[in-house]
Protein backbone atom coordinates (compact mmCIF):
# COMPACT_ATOMS: atom_id res chain seq x y z
CA UNK A 1 0.00 0.00 0.00
CA UNK A 2 1.31 3.25 -0.90
CA UNK A 3 0.92 6.91 0.59
CA UNK A 4 -2.00 9.21 -0.13
CA UNK A 5 -1.64 12.18 -1.81
CA UNK A 6 -3.74 15.14 -2.09
CA UNK A 7 -7.58 14.59 -2.80
CA UNK A 8 -7.59 11.06 -1.84
CA UNK A 9 -10.35 9.70 0.45
CA UNK A 10 -8.89 7.62 3.41
CA UNK A 11 -10.42 5.80 6.58
CA UNK A 12 -8.63 5.06 9.90
CA UNK A 13 -9.75 3.97 13.25
CA UNK A 14 -9.55 6.69 16.07
CA UNK A 15 -8.11 5.21 19.21
CA UNK A 16 -9.59 6.65 21.97
CA UNK A 17 -13.13 5.84 20.81
CA UNK A 18 -12.40 2.63 18.21
CA UNK A 19 -14.91 5.05 15.53
CA UNK A 20 -13.40 4.71 12.38
CA UNK A 21 -13.50 8.28 9.98
CA UNK A 22 -13.53 8.80 6.22
CA UNK A 23 -11.67 12.25 5.24
CA UNK A 24 -10.04 13.78 2.14
CA UNK A 25 -6.39 14.21 1.90
CA UNK A 26 -5.38 18.05 2.04
CA UNK A 27 -1.64 18.06 2.79
CA UNK A 28 1.24 15.18 2.62
CA UNK A 29 3.42 15.42 5.29
CA UNK A 30 7.25 13.25 5.96
CA UNK A 31 5.19 10.98 8.40
CA UNK A 32 1.36 11.78 8.21
CA UNK A 33 -1.51 13.84 6.18
CA UNK A 34 -4.14 16.45 7.23
CA UNK A 35 -7.33 15.15 6.60
CA UNK A 36 -10.53 17.80 5.77
CA UNK A 37 -12.98 15.14 7.67
CA UNK A 38 -16.31 17.06 7.06
CA UNK A 39 -15.30 19.11 3.87
CA UNK A 40 -15.61 22.32 5.78
CA UNK A 41 -12.24 22.02 6.81
CA UNK A 42 -12.66 20.63 9.92
CA UNK A 43 -9.04 18.88 10.27
CA UNK A 44 -6.91 16.30 11.42
CA UNK A 45 -3.80 15.00 11.60
CA UNK A 46 -3.34 11.59 10.40
CA UNK A 47 -0.22 8.96 10.65
CA UNK A 48 0.89 7.21 7.61
CA UNK A 49 0.65 3.79 9.22
CA UNK A 50 -2.82 4.40 10.57
CA UNK A 51 -5.08 4.79 7.38
CA UNK A 52 -6.37 3.01 4.31
CA UNK A 53 -7.08 4.58 1.17
CA UNK A 54 -10.53 4.34 0.06
CA UNK A 55 -10.22 6.21 -3.26
CA UNK A 56 -7.76 7.86 -5.14
CA UNK A 57 -8.19 11.31 -6.55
Amino acid sequence: MGKAKMGDVIEWEEKKTNVTRMGIVRKVLSNSVIVDIDGTYDVTVVSHKRYKIKSEA
